[in-house]
């Protein structure tokens, strides 16, 4: 565990499965994060890691956008052919 700035409060150094990019040459280090001597020749300070650097909300928005982009353009082009 590792204390927190806010509060007082213990955050747990540990992500979940999902957050390993399936990208990565590397396994996914997803417990013990901060902790160089639980994993070999790793630093998490200078190391990419493994997992998302963006969070779940942001790439859902990102899809989103993308998706609402595409059919906004699709509906456009239909009413300027209706026209």
């Amino acid at each position: 565990r590792v204390l927190s700035n806010v509060e007082g409060k213990y955050l747990m150094d540990s992500v979940p499965f999902s957050c390993c990019n399936p990208g990565s040459p590397r396994p996914c280090i997803q417990h013990h994060l901060t902790n160089n001597s639980a994993h070999y020749d790793y630093d998490h300070r200078i190391e990419e890691l493994n997992i998302w650097t963006r969070g779940c909300r942001e790439a859902l928005f990102a899809y989103f956008s993308g998706m609402m982009n595409s059919i906004g353009a699709l509906i456009i082009a239909t009413i300027i052919l209706e026209v």
